[in-house]
């Protein structure tokens, strides 16, 4: 089967033809209600969707049926990420790593303030994005078996769609 870029509608960008790499799916309704075609599995920081389609599915060309099983949009930000990563993106995107992000009860809960008892836990914003990128961890692979089956109803979705022009 062609590569997924290959795959992907054209977008005449400034004149020039390319893969409209924004296009997504949603993987098909028939396929993600049966519960059986699936299985969770638990991975490392250091995998990238490329290598676990190569150990499970034996072609790292297969990354995209992970990504959409798993609703990644952006692999920067929707794939676990390595924790010196997650430190330098809470780095980014907050004033302070160890200030409070949120207050927790023993429930798990979340609120914006403690409470007059102060028997909530303060979360820093550290604490919550690698708490966030932990849960990341925890996917769901389709079973091997079903791969044929996924490619070829992409393979037609694909060839219906037309051609976009982005000016």
């Amino acid at each position: 089967m062609a590569k997924y870029t290959h795959m992907l509608p054209k977008l005449m960008y400034n004149g020039v033809s390319i893969s409209d790499i924004t296009h997504r799916i949603d993987l098909l309704k028939s396929v993600r209600k049966y519960e059986g075609l699936y299985y969770s599995a638990l991975i490392e920081e250091t995998m990238t969707p490329e290598r676990l389609a190569e150990e499970v599915y034996g072609d790292q060309d297969l990354w995209w049926v992970i990504c959409v099983i798993n609703k990644v949009i952006d692999p920067f930000y929707d794939w676990v990420k390595r924790e010196t990563e997650v430190h330098a993106y809470v780095d980014m995107a907050y004033d302070d790593r160890y200030g409070i992000h949120h207050w927790e009860d023993t429930t798990y809960e979340h609120y914006d303030e403690d409470s007059p008892e102060n028997d909530r836990v303060p979360i820093t914003n550290l604490a919550w994005e690698l708490h966030k990128n932990d849960e990341k961890r925890q996917i769901m692979l389709l079973k091997p078996k079903h791969i044929p089956r996924v490619e070829a109803e992409f393979a037609e979705w694909m060839r219906q769609t037309k051609t976009q022009i982005q000016e």
